[in-house]
């Protein structure tokens, strides 16, 4: 992964996001040091409809970073046919650097058959009682 518009950056993006949130049912969560903030906000008319979904990654501490992720929708007509996807992300603060290396270290457990079994491991454990409950939740 050389950029944020690679392919490869936004195919490791959606696995790391559904190995640590499972069926995205939470709008918040927390996976190895960074925080997960995951929106979705929708517009739909007669003839055309838009979604959009803002992810935002916080990594706090000394060499801080946070990366917005957004994805578009566009749809039009009757039967709703897909008619145009945008991605792209961008780092809003901190260093490039150090985000890329979170990133690629993620990438490198998940390579590892342990990732996705420590990964459903603590998304068990922190299971919430009341699945209506979302923020605050972490794996």
């Amino acid at each position: 992964m050389k950029s944020l518009g690679d392919p490869s950056f936004f195919r490791l993006f959606d696995l790391l996001t559904s190995m640590t949130n499972p069926g995205l049912k939470r709008s918040h969560w927390t996976h190895d040091g960074v925080e997960f903030e995951r929106e979705r906000h929708s517009v739909t008319g007669p003839r055309h409809g838009l979604a959009i979904e803002i992810s935002t990654l916080t990594r706090a501490g000394r060499r801080h970073w946070s990366l917005m992720v957004i994805k578009e929708y566009w749809w039009a007509g009757e039967e709703s046919k897909a008619l145009k996807n945008l991605r792209w992300a961008r780092l809003t603060t901190g260093q490039r650097s150090d985000m890329l290396s979170w990133l690629r270290a993620q990438d490198a457990k998940i390579g590892r058959e342990t990732f996705v079994a420590d990964a459903a491991e603590r998304h068990a454990a922190n299971e919430p009682q009341n699945p209506g409950v979302e923020d605050g939740d972490s794996i």
